[in-house]
Formats: C-alpha cells, structure tokens, sequence
C-alpha cells in the first residue's frame, strides 16, 4: 500500500515537471505582443543638460497609476523587468503595458539641446513571466533615446527591479511624501531628495545597482504624521482622563468601605 502511494506521488511529480517544462505553468519562451502606439504628451519628457546618460523616471500618480520613462544611450535594445501588480489589476496586453512611446536618435552623439531631435523608431516588443515579467524591446537601429509607457499599481507602495546601471527617479504624487520610520520606509535610502515647481517630492538613486537589485518606496500623505500625532494625543489624553476617573472611583469605594467596616465595628 505505501508503495503504491509513493509511486502516484512520483508519477504526479513528473507530470507537474513535464508541465512546467513545456510552459504550461509560465512559459520562458518570449511572446511577442502588439501595442498601439502611446500619447507623446502625456509624458513629461526632459532633455538632460550636457551628456546624455542611462536612467528611468518613475512618475506614481494617485489614480494607482505609473508612468515610467527609460533613457537608452546607444543600444539597440532594452530588457525591463516588471513585478507583478499585487492589487490584481490586469490587462489584456501581456504584462499589463500601454500608452506605448519610443523614440530615439540614430546618431552618435550623445549631446542634445531639445526634444525635437528624436523621432518615432520602429520597434518590437516581447515578454516571458518569470516571478514577474521580463520586457523586452527592440528598436529597428541602435538608438540614444527614450522609452515611455504606462502601468498600473498599487498605491502607496512602488517596487522597482534593477536591472542596468542607471540613474533611478521616482517622482511622488504632489501632497506626499516618505521617510516616516513608520508610514515611509525607503530602501535603499536615496542619494538626493528635492521638490519640483510643482510640488512633487523626486527621490534620486546614482546607479544603485548592482549594490542593490531592488528599490521600495513607501509613500504617504505629508498630513498623515500630523493626523495619526493628533489622534495619538487624544487617545492619550483619553486614557489619562479614564484612568483619573477610576482611580478616584476607587478611592471613594474605598473610603464607603471604611465607614462601612467602622459603623460595624462600633
């Protein structure tokens, strides 16, 4: 009988590899996917001052919403990788992509004045699940340029994989902030943190990898500290009332107890 048990077993193992194997449980074998060109406006793309070099922007919105633009300095690809969004939101578009932009320039130079100096670039795009999703695309020509898109994800709390030596910018939704050893934790702690003319909080990383793999940031309300102060002091100022009124209850039981025990007594 126990062999018996012990062979279903082994024979349930080797189909759960045979399955594994061919892909039936997460498949490593790229799939190509088809998205539709992206709104070039709805990106806030800059032009850096002086060299043009690797980064990746991350700009979170409160709508759990990430817009995400990539620098590439003469490659003829880019490999992302993306986690998956743990609030279950998905997309009929592989991993979860759109509002696709890519564009670029195919020259050598690395040296630009303004954003009119890249144009659309033919491009393809695939991906395989491992853990998260491995993106990959790949331009028509070796290219200096950007690559721009959209995701979804759980607010509050952004994860990034690294996976190239990069500058790495999360841009904050205005109004919040981190740091706060209980509501914003941030690991690894960024090299820069400033405020925009827009009142957005960026967190700058200068190549962080391959010294760390991951980024989180935990984000809050710059009023929740202020609100969880206050409502920590009521809560204070609530037991110290509570506890002064049971103390004197007590001490009055207390003093009728005594009467009590005298009027006995006597």
């Amino acid at each position: 009988m126990v062999n018996r048990i012990l062979k279903i077993l082994l024979l349930i193992a080797l189909i759960m590899m045979a399955f594994t194997s061919n892909g039936c449980l997460g498949s490593k074998d790229p799939e190509h996917i088809e998205i539709d060109p992206g709104d070039f406006s709805a990106y806030e793309f800059s032009v850096p001052e002086g060299k043009f070099t690797n980064s990746s922007t991350f700009f979170l919105y409160t709508n759990k919403t990430v817009r995400v633009i990539h620098t590439v300095v003469n490659v003829p690809r880019l490999e992302v990788v993306l986690i998956k969004d743990i609030s279950g939101v998905k997309s009929e578009k592989g991993p979860g992509i759109d509002n696709l932009v890519i564009i670029g320039n195919t020259g050598s130079s690395t040296a630009f004045s303004n954003i009119n100096q890249f144009s659309n670039v033919p491009y393809n795009v695939s991906y395989y699940e491992s853990g998260g999703y491995k993106i990959q695309f790949e331009f028509a020509d070796t290219i200096n340029g950007y690559v721009a898109y959209t995701y979804s994800w759980e607010q509050d709390l952004f994860y990034h994989t690294l996976s190239r030596n990069e500058t790495v910018n999360v841009v904050l939704p205005e109004g919040y902030d981190v740091g706060n050893i209980i509501f914003g934790l941030l690991k690894p702690k960024p090299d820069t943190k400033r405020l925009d003319d827009q009142n957005r909080i960026w967190l700058i990383w200068d190549n962080p990898n391959p010294k760390h793999q991951l980024i989180r940031v935990k984000y809050y309300k710059s009023s929740l500290p202020t609100i969880m102060g206050f409502v920590g002091l009521v809560l204070l100022v609530a037991s110290l009332v509570t506890a002064i009124y049971f103390k004197n209850e007590i001490r009055k039981l207390r003093k009728k107890r005594e009467i009590i025990d005298k009027d006995k007594d006597n």
